[in-house]
């Protein structure tokens, strides 16, 4: 695998990592502000329940009548407005409503919107609190804005409660689009930081395998193919170091070639030593022809310097016997 190849993958991997991050970090941050309006919404009806308590309260110890009480209790949720969330309470009998933010929708059936799985609104209340332990609800349903001539279906959160005296099931909601904007909000800057990270990471990736290549001269699997052929003794391979001496690869180059006019050097030197080795082997036959004709001419020598001997000792044995007879003949005159 190329190093470029191995170094994408690197990159890729560390983006797709902190993308994945980011993505879960996101959903984490959604989940946890959904959470809070949750825990906001049920600490209002919390509120709620103690408010229609306290006036039924008054209604039971005879204080006030079952209609002041419900009147006062409607005023006081009514009052608790929280800019566009508002108390509502709707009637378990019929489904009505008997306090709205719209007057004109208290009194009357309303099933509410119909969400996106075919349910109402109503339904979905009525088999939430049927399954609630602590008898809380939570709806989402998407609903226009109240007093606003804008239409648009916007996401609101909606909590229940159930009111059992008086059949009254009380509720808030809080519209989510914002938490949604909020989220896609920081989902584009995570995009345009991610971008931006990814430019940079790659232009360091970029940058740092230039420069490897640049010191290696080549691909490593390409350097590693040349240094093993170097080591089996392969000096002819031709190594391509991108025109960059001071590279690995241009530094084995060198190196090969050094090697080669080392090996030629010895294989000169040695075709040098063979002529020469040949050359003393022929003086030292020659050499031992002459010593054998010396020794020949010797032995000659020595022969004829034998006879001369010879001939001397006979010389000077004639010499005596004739000084001998040269005596006898002097004494033989004189007498």
């Amino acid at each position: 695998m190329k190093l470029r190849t191995r170094i994408l993958i690197i990159v890729a991997a560390a983006l797709l990592g902190m993308a994945v991050m980011a993505v879960g970090g996101l959903y984490q941050m959604r989940e946890s502000m959904h959470a809070e309006r949750r825990a906001q919404i049920g600490q209002l009806l919390e509120f709620a329940n103690a408010s229609l308590k306290h006036f039924h309260a008054q209604e039971t110890s005879g204080k006030l009548t079952r209609e002041e009480a419900q009147a006062r209790a409607k005023e006081t949720l009514a009052s608790q407005r929280v800019g566009d969330s508002y108390y509502f309470v709707r009637s378990m009998t019929d489904d009505s409503f008997v306090l709205h933010a719209d007057p004109k929708r208290v009194g009357k059936p309303d099933p509410g919107a119909k969400l996106p799985d075919g349910r109402t609104a109503v339904q979905v209340i009525r088999e939430g609190l049927a399954s609630s332990k602590d008898g809380k609800a939570f709806v989402l349903s998407y609903t226009a804005r109240p007093g606003s001539a804008d239409k648009t279906l916007y996401p609101k959160l909606n909590g229940v409660i159930k009111f059992e005296p008086w059949g009254w099931i009380p509720g808030i909601g809080f519209y989510t689009d914002d938490i949604d904007r909020l989220f896609w909000n920081q989902a584009l800057k995570m995009v345009v930081v991610g971008g931006l990270l990814l430019g940079l990471v790659g232009l360091l990736a970029i940058r740092t395998m230039r420069s490897i290549l640049g010191q290696l001269g080549g691909e490593p699997q390409y350097a590693a193919e040349i240094a093993q052929g170097i080591a089996n003794g392969d000096l002819s391979r031709s190594i391509d170091a991108h025109g960059k001496a001071d590279s690995l690869l241009g530094s084995m180059r060198v190196m090969q070639q050094g090697l080669h006019d080392i090996v030629a050097r010895f294989n000169q030197a040695s075709t040098t030593l063979a002529t020469a080795s040949q050359q003393l082997t022929e003086e030292t036959e020659q050499i031992s022809r002459g010593s054998q004709q010396t020794s020949e001419a010797t032995a000659s020598t020595a022969a004829a310097v034998e006879q001369m001997t010879v001939s001397i000792s006979h010389i000077s044995s004639s010499a005596r016997e004739t000084e001998s007879n040269s005596r006898q003949a002097a004494e033989l005159a004189t007498h």
